[in-house]
């Protein structure tokens, strides 16, 4: 199956997830608006305007076949319920890379719960809130970048992603509001911290949930 990601901004969105034009296509939202958009031989789903909230189950994405996805960078809030179990409870189908617009300000509680990313997450620092649950189980790889932008990280927030290895932050340890954000996120050995992340001790990483080892991001604020 061909797949292809553009992380690049392109007619005021964001492309996110670019894959096979056979997968499917989701109802029309009304408010915001879903337009199917043509990018080469990829058909994706193009999202303009914020994402509201919506209870369990009750978003049309939720439990949904979509395989591509596009928001625009006029969105400024990710709501609860949006984009869980994408590819209806196929926790083995690679969606791709994402990339979250940095004008978005907020995620919801569970956005994007038991979806497959592979790759590294980096939250843009325009991002002050990441509800609870917003990326559990989405089999993230590698790094996981969060700015001092973020001021309030919810319960089980990265939980699951056993294969993020280094956590990377520069923002205060009290940001993580809630208990066990990082909880089974086994292969987790290193966090880095920068100059404004105070409170990285033992009593924090075992309310989280890892045993990493904390130390000085280097070269901050750049990543390795």
């Amino acid at each position: 199956m061909s797949k292809t990601f553009k992380g690049d901004v392109t007619g005021n969105v964001v492309e996110l997830n670019l894959l096979d034009a056979n997968e499917g296509t989701l109802p029309n939202l009304g408010t915001p608006t879903v337009i199917t958009k043509n990018t080469g031989p990829n058909v994706v789903e193009q999202i303009v305007g914020d994402i509201p909230n919506y209870s369990y189950g009750s978003s049309p994405y939720y439990f949904s076949t979509v395989r591509g996805l596009v928001i625009g960078t006029s969105c400024t809030s990710i709501g609860s319920y949006s984009f869980g179990y994408l590819e209806s409870f196929s926790p083995t189908v690679n969606l791709g890379s994402l990339v979250i617009p940095d004008s978005v300000t907020s995620i919801g509680d569970y956005a994007f719960p038991n979806n497959i990313f592979a790759d590294e997450l980096i939250i843009p620092d325009s991002v002050t809130s990441i509800g609870s649950g917003s990326f559990y189980g989405c089999g993230l790889t590698g790094n996981l970048v969060i700015p001092e932008s973020v001021t309030s990280i919810g319960f089980n927030t990265f939980g699951g992603n056993n294969s993020l290895t280094a956590l990377y932050t520069n923002t205060p340890a009290s940001s993580w509001v809630d208990q066990q954000a990082l909880l089974g996120t086994t292969a987790l050995v290193n966090i880095y911290t920068g100059p404004n992340a105070t409170g990285y001790d033992a009593i924090w990483k075992s309310q989280q949930g890892t045993s990493a080892t904390v130390s000085t991001w280097t070269n901050y604020p750049n990543i390795p």
